[in-house]
């Protein structure tokens, strides 16, 4: 019977330096995980808070000059507005888009309309946060990295270049 006691006591003393040992180490470890969030955060965070803009030098021979506006929020892009002005003025190429009057599908079969694919395009260039990160299939700059995009992307993501040069 008093060994049983003993025993009891032994365990319990062990279980309960257990569990201080295991508290000590939670601690600890919980420490170093916020360290290292906190450094991976800081890698993350490539750019400086802002909204930044870039737009082609001149209008195309189309008449278009192409323009990005970029949002920055605790060093990552957060939203990317690019659309484009046109010489003789009016509505924007995406508002254009949305009502039709651009019309790339019903006048050039294309698979979606401009603003539709746009959209695509701005969401690849957040989601990778890097503008560079673009493979080209021409030199027309085309690309297959975007499902459901088969627009010319390049001055999307050259313009994102420039305006995120001054966030750096």
């Amino acid at each position: 019977m008093i060994r049983n006691k003993i025993l009891a006591v032994g365990i319990s003393v062990f279980l309960v330096a257990g569990l201080f040992v295991g508290c000590g180490s939670n601690e600890n470890n919980s420490a170093k995980n916020n360290k290292a969030t906190t450094e991976a955060s800081t890698k993350e965070a490539k750019y400086k808070d802002g909204t930044y803009h870039a737009e082609q030098a001149d209008f195309a021979d189309n008449g278009w000059k192409e323009t990005v506006d970029i949002t920055v929020e605790d060093g990552k892009i957060v939203s990317a507005n690019w659309n484009a002005v046109h010489k003789d003025g009016g509505d924007d190429k995406k508002a254009q888009s949305a009502s039709g009057a651009y019309g790339m599908v019903e006048k050039a079969n294309a698979q979606a309309e401009w603003h539709e694919q746009a959209e695509k395009a701005e969401a690849f260039l957040i989601e990778k946060q890097d503008p560079t990160a673009i493979k080209y299939t021409d030199d027309e700059g085309h690309t297959d990295a975007i499902t459901g995009v088969s627009i010319h992307v390049n001055s999307l993501f050259q313009l994102a270049e420039e305006a995120l040069a001054d966030a750096k």
